[in-house]
């Protein structure tokens, strides 16, 4: 065999060691043939769309201005009041949501009994005004964080006042009933405790405007004038479907 010859397979014989040796740390660089367990499913965000029915109750206070004139010249002629209203209240409603991304549109209504009145004294005359029912239907938007909601709410608003007229001794007393379409806006935040159980708080602004409203017996002439607003928070529970 000649020099170059041995040579040759001299160096060969020392790159199949250097390859071999060098083998295990290459292999460990490559990529695993084995697969990669599957990553954890992200958890569900709360879904506010649905049917829901609950009840609230609150307390409601307002400023009313109210003036008693009389077309016959009565001592009362004029007489005018700027009168607080109070008065607790409880009710039911029942709504729709549907929600988009982090927006949820709805409607809601609701119905309510309270106990509200003032009674106002004049030379003469004597006018108890009184309501204990008052409704709305309204939109709602809103934007959800999971389970937490704050949102935006208006519409219509309805309720009936009662007058109740007393005049002179002689003259029996009069009561007139008016119902009244007002407006009513708020805000509020949601909170569902349970995929079912929604917790709520809100507050409305109700203005059901200036109106005025004629007595047709024993005290025939007498006018009386409203112009009742009503600021109003509520505490709401909800099931929703």
């Amino acid at each position: 065999m000649t020099m170059h010859k041995k040579a040759a397979l001299a160096g060969l014989a020392a790159l199949c060691g250097a390859w071999l040796s060098l083998a295990p740390l290459l292999a460990a660089d490559m990529p695993s043939a084995r697969k990669l367990p599957p990553a954890p499913a992200l958890p569900d965000f709360y879904s506010w769309t649905g049917v829901y029915l609950g009840v609230q109750a609150g307390f409601a206070w307002g400023q009313e201005k109210t003036t008693l004139s009389d077309t016959l010249g009565r001592a009362f002629n004029g007489a005018a009041f700027r009168q607080s209203s109070d008065a607790a209240l409880g009710g039911g409603h029942a709504g729709f949501n549907y929600q988009t991304g982090s927006l949820v549109f709805g409607i809601e209504g609701d119905v309510e009994g309270l106990d509200g009145g003032e009674t106002l004294i004049a030379p003469g005359v004597s006018a108890r005004v009184t309501r204990d029912w008052q409704a709305s239907l309204r939109g709602r938007a809103g934007f959800a964080l999971d389970r937490f909601m704050i949102y935006a709410t208006g519409g219509a608003a309805f309720t009936e006042f009662n007058y109740h007229l007393v005049g002179a001794v002689a003259a029996a007393p009069e009561t007139i009933d008016r119902s009244r379409t007002g407006w009513t806006a708020g805000a509020g935040v949601a909170f569902a405790y349970t995929d079912n159980l929604i917790l709520g708080a809100e507050y409305r602004y109700t203005d059901f405007g200036k109106f005025g409203q004629a007595a047709r017996g024993p005290l025939l002439g007498l006018t009386v004038r409203h112009e009742p607003t009503f600021h109003t928070l509520r505490a709401s529970v909800a099931y929703k479907f």
